[in-house]
């Protein structure tokens, strides 16, 4: 078993320049700059929302959903993305997102975005924090979710999302046993939509490398977020899917990624000084990815390195320790967004 844990402190002791002299256009010992995976952004100085990282073999595989890199309609690939804010114990519908952010949250929190498929029932719907507007302004989806104080709402509003919240489009959501729900055909089909959001990531081809340097080839991931319940993902051959089998949905997905970002405490009440935590996800930090099988390796895919993410306009990059954008597999991805001391354990490989 190996053990990854307090990369929040060795972050710049991944790199030899450090990730901001990286992004100021330091070069490595070799004088050779970070370059593109598969055609991706060039340096992450250069990333945001009108410049997507690029998929592999993009011309020959014609139209690509952004947020997941497979073949759709050009139809589909056009469509703008739509976001949920989840939270409870038992979500449901997450399993068709493109993308999923599990901000580490007390509770537990999800923004779901869909955009290459569609959810029936997505819920139970959840208010607006802090982290949705500096996660979801890049891709100005339609963006469902049930309340939130004046000031987390006015902050969301300000970002370039499409509000659709509960208390202007009553009309979208259900009543559901655990709370609301909303079916995102019902947002798309009642909402003016912007443009398809950008890439977010860079994805491979087969037989490519997720990384430069140091990937290892675990079948299992143990994540251990500190005062939450652990997570356990299982790398699944049949599908060269990350299955989580405990301590959240059983979800499957082509790329798992846990990004280490700092929280900040806001309130939910002032005057009954109730707060809560908040995950920040502009600037820099450490990172994991865990992604499909890769030459060399029998089980999946893992390497370490840091992201990048210049301001709310910027789509966020993702590096190996050589400086190297990460090339992911095509497919969902489920990010989470966990605080310093967050220790990741690998089996196999």
């Amino acid at each position: 078993m190996t053990t990854r844990g307090g990369w929040a402190r060795r972050a710049a002791a991944a790199c030899s320049c450090g990730a901001i002299a990286v992004l100021a256009g330091c070069s490595s010992g070799t004088g050779s700059a970070a370059r593109p995976a598969s055609g991706g952004v060039t340096s992450a100085a250069a990333p945001s929302a009108s410049q997507p990282a690029s998929s592999a073999s993009a011309a020959a595989a014609g139209p690509l959903a952004p947020l997941t890199g497979l073949p759709v309609p050009d139809s589909v690939a056009q469509r703008p993305a739509v976001a949920v804010a989840v939270a409870g114990p038992d979500p449901v519908g997450l399993s068709a997102a493109d993308v999923v952010f599990e901000e580490m949250a007390s509770p537990v929190r999800y923004l779901a975005v869909f955009q290459s498929g569609e959810a029936g029932k997505v819920g139970p719907v959840a208010s607006t924090r802090p982290t949705d507007g500096q996660v979801l302004s890049v891709l100005h989806p339609l963006t469902s979710y049930y309340g939130g104080t004046s000031a987390f709402i006015s902050v969301l509003d300000a970002t370039k999302i499409i509000d659709d919240g509960y208390a202007t489009h009553a009309s979208f959501y259900a009543a559901g046993a655990s709370g609301l729900t909303v079916s995102t055909a019902a947002v798309a089909a009642g909402s003016t939509g912007d443009a398809p959001p950008p890439g977010l990531f860079s994805y491979r081809d087969p037989g490519a490398a997720l990384a430069s340097v140091k990937e290892a080839h675990p079948t299992s991931v143990r994540i251990e977020v500190p005062g939450q319940q652990a997570q356990r993902w299982n790398f699944d051959a049949a599908t060269n899917r990350w299955v989580q089998t405990s301590g959240g949905p059983r979800v499957s997905v082509a790329n798992l990624v846990v990004q280490i970002v700092p929280f900040k405490t806001v309130y939910l009440s002032r005057k009954y000084g109730k707060t809560t935590q908040s995950a920040r996800v502009v600037g820099t930090g450490a990172v994991t990815v865990f992604s499909g099988t890769t030459p060399g390796g029998t089980g999946g895919t893992e390497a370490a390195g840091i992201w990048f993410k210049p301001g709310l306009a910027g789509v966020t990059n993702f590096f190996d320790t050589a400086k190297i954008p990460m090339s992911f597999g095509a497919g969902p991805t489920w990010i989470v967004l966990a605080p310093a001391g967050t220790r990741t354990s690998l089996t196999g490989g």
